[in-house]
């Protein structure tokens, strides 16, 4: 996060009109984006700042303006366009960690004021929370109640299951997913990580009952991208680059004192179970291994378990498990 939050206070309905207008009449002129989308230039320059900020539109190197959301398209429906702007929503960052701050019971002053301050948003931007906080209450992702704004109780229930196992009907969503694991993580952990790799795991989260082996795979992706990163932000970039595999950077993070043997059985549990759910058949039996749901979520909270144990290990000295 860069500590500026550009967003215009423009309602989900002038977004999806103007992410039409970038799929169907890309131009570097924003007078005629805007009169496509039926719009003053004012509207036009807030709606694809906002756009541009989701990631659902950006400029390319000539300057014109196109929709970078895949499925977008001339005449589409206003139930799809809500249903592209609610995922890039869903995960982006200041948005994810507004609902986290709510998750655990802050009212929504208080979890703009903790998200603004984990996240570094200048005095301005923090103001801009709101806009986030309306679009999630329009979207349905939260609800007005007498105590204001929060989380709808399922995803409020997701967000703090802690039982070992549950059920993707008990997630309902992938906004449930991400709200899971940040629990679990912590907000520090969660953050650290970027968003393909928090994308990782809720995806993995939601898959683990009906692809287990799928689910496998992205945790272990997500672990990788992990360890590569405290590797590169302890200077050991260069030879991390020339590693392939959980077992082999938490060998490297070992070997050079940056984290504990303990976080390096953990990452070797994680590499096991992916390297044999990647290997249709096993080297030494020829049989491929049957990879059930409960192995699945079983290497999922593992690495949740060895993600925040190692982040806490590498930033502030504690060990905790």
């Amino acid at each position: 996060m860069t500590g500026v939050l550009r967003l215009g206070q423009v309602s989900l309905g002038t977004l999806a009109a103007f992410l039409e207008a970038c799929a169907a009449h890309p131009s570097a002129d924003i007078e005629e984006v805007a009169r496509f989308a039926d719009f003053n230039t004012r509207t036009a320059k807030s709606a694809l700042t906002s756009l541009e900020t989701l990631g659902l539109a950006k400029q390319d190197g000539n300057g014109v303006w196109r929709a970078t959301a895949p499925g977008v398209a001339r005449g589409m429906s206003s139930e799809s366009a809500t249903l592209v702007i609610r995922h890039a929503l869903q995960g982006f960052r200041p948005f994810e960690a507004l609902c986290e701050g709510l998750a655990l019971g802050e009212d929504a002053a208080t979890a703009s004021r903790k998200a603004a301050l984990a996240l570094g948003l200048d005095a301005a931007s923090s103001e801009k929370l709101a806009i986030l906080l309306r679009w999630g209450a329009d979207l349905g992702i939260l609800e007005h109640g007498d105590d204001g704004l929060r989380l709808r109780p399922e995803l409020q229930a997701s967000a703090a299951l802690g039982v070992p196992l549950l059920s993707v009907a008990d997630l309902e969503s992938e906004a449930g997913a991400r709200l899971y694991n940040a629990r679990q993580l912590g907000r520090d952990a969660n953050s650290y990580l970027d968003e393909i790799d928090r994308k990782l795991l809720a995806d993995a989260l939601l898959a683990y009952d009906i692809k287990p082996r799928d689910s496998v795979e992205n945790t272990g992706q997500a672990v990788e991208d992990f360890l590569r990163e405290i590797a590169g932000n302890n200077g050991l970039a260069s030879e991390a680059g020339k590693l392939n595999g959980i077992g082999q950077l938490a060998n490297l993070l070992y070997s050079k004192a940056v984290i504990h043997n303990h976080h390096q059985k953990l990452a070797d549990a994680v590499s096991t179970m992916r390297n044999a759910s990647a290997h249709r058949k096993d080297k030494k039996t020829m049989t491929p291994w049957t990879i059930t749901p409960l192995a699945a979520f079983s290497v999922h909270s593992t690495a949740l378990t060895a993600i925040h144990s190692i982040h806490q290990h590498t930033t502030s000295g504690r060990q905790i498990l």
